[in-house]
């Protein structure tokens, strides 16, 4: 029986525990830049020889480093609710 492929992008299947290999393909990134920023975030789980990492925390991790749009602030005065999601 062939394996069938899971399409981690897609929201409506959001794994908590995904594979270094996978997270490497869900984020755009190199498994060995992974493996830095999850164990940096403290979302690995390791139990026996498979490493998991925990998408949520890596996800929270990855937020401190978002660039601040040109035009935030102005987001901010003009459509208030949106400010709840820059906080």
């Amino acid at each position: 029986m062939a394996e069938k492929k899971v399409n981690l992008a897609d929201p409506a299947v959001k794994k908590r525990f995904i594979t270094y290999k996978e997270a490497a393909e869900l984020y755009s990134m190199g498994i060995t830049r992974v493996m830095e920023h999850a164990k940096s975030a403290g979302a690995t789980y390791k139990m026996g020889n498979k490493v998991l990492v925990n998408t949520d925390i890596f996800e929270a991790y990855l937020e401190q480093f978002r660039i601040p749009g040109e035009y935030e602030g102005m987001a901010r005065k003009f459509i208030p609710d949106m400010g709840k999601l820059y906080c």
